[in-house]
């Protein structure tokens, strides 16, 4: 029963090697920040996902009737 003790806290102090990250010679960083951006990730999902784009499309629209409405009733 020592055994089987030993075998599993040393399994338990082995501590995950941390990533090392470096920055590829062709990557730009001007292209890393505009990548980064969320607008862009919104359109890059935007492009892979149908449902995402009609829930954005109909939010768009929903909101824009929502401030017409609002211009309507303040004029």
């Amino acid at each position: 029963m020592n055994t089987e003790d030993k075998q599993v806290t040393s399994k338990m102090d082995v501590k995950p090697k941390a990533k090392i990250t470096t920055m590829n010679s062709g990557s730009s960083t001007l292209t890393d920040l505009f990548a980064m951006q969320t607008e862009v990730a919104l359109l890059q999902s935007m492009a892979r996902s149908k449902t995402l784009t009609i829930m954005v499309v109909v939010g768009v629209l929903g909101f824009a009737g929502f401030i017409l409405f609002l211009y309507k009733m303040a004029g």
